[in-house]
């Protein structure tokens, strides 16, 4: 099975984060959220652990099932999550 991958604007990232609530990096659950000046990050439940999204390094890799791409230096594999609700 051959993986393919479409790298995307930072802009088209952004409107990624714009539906979801949170995602899943390395392995952590993070919530998604904004500045005041609009720009998307990401925090683990208490915000110690806190990830700006408003640049990265190099292309943005769109996967299968996840987004890679670098920060500062450090990769980041994202994975958007889907929450069900539980009633109709």
């Amino acid at each position: 099975m051959t993986m393919t991958s479409q790298t995307i604007t930072l802009n088209q990232f952004h409107d990624l984060l714009a539906d979801a609530y949170a995602v899943c990096v390395n392995d952590t659950l993070y919530f998604v959220g904004y500045d005041t000046d609009d720009n998307p990050y990401i925090a683990d439940n208490d915000g110690d652990d806190y990830i700006d999204l408003s640049t990265v390094d190099g292309d943005i890799e769109v996967h299968n099932n996840y987004v890679f791409f670098y920060i500062q230096g450090q990769p980041i594999q994202l994975s958007f999550l889907q929450l069900k609700s539980l009633t109709n």
